[in-house]
């Protein structure tokens, strides 16, 4: 085998090393991503239950939804409550009432 020829296959060798070394770190960060965004998803299932229970004023049900949850979640559950209070109320606040309302 010429020089030549060794070269090349050394730099081919080096490309190919390179390519699977990035390859592995785009797999790797895109399977960090899913992992988060599966996450996600479970807390917004998780807080969607509680809010469907407690819409249904199944007390029972909000309380076994909520029970089952990490204290992290519980807090971002209440504090997405107050913001979905406080902006009810203030578009109730603007809203013209009818006697259709009663």
């Amino acid at each position: 085998m010429s020089d030549d020829q060794t070269d090349w296959a050394r730099n081919l060798e080096r490309a190919a090393e390179l390519a699977a070394r990035e390859f592995g770190a785009a797999v790797e960060k895109a399977g960090r991503a899913l992992g988060k965004a599966v996450q996600q998803a479970g807390r917004t299932a998780k807080a969607q239950a509680a809010m469907g229970a407690a819409f249904q004023a199944d007390l029972e049900g909000l309380e076994r939804v909520l029970r089952g949850l990490p204290a992290e979640y519980l807090r971002e559950i209440s504090a997405a409550g107050a913001v979905v209070t406080a902006t009810a109320d203030r578009i109730l606040s603007q809203t013209p009432t009818t006697d259709d309302d009663l």
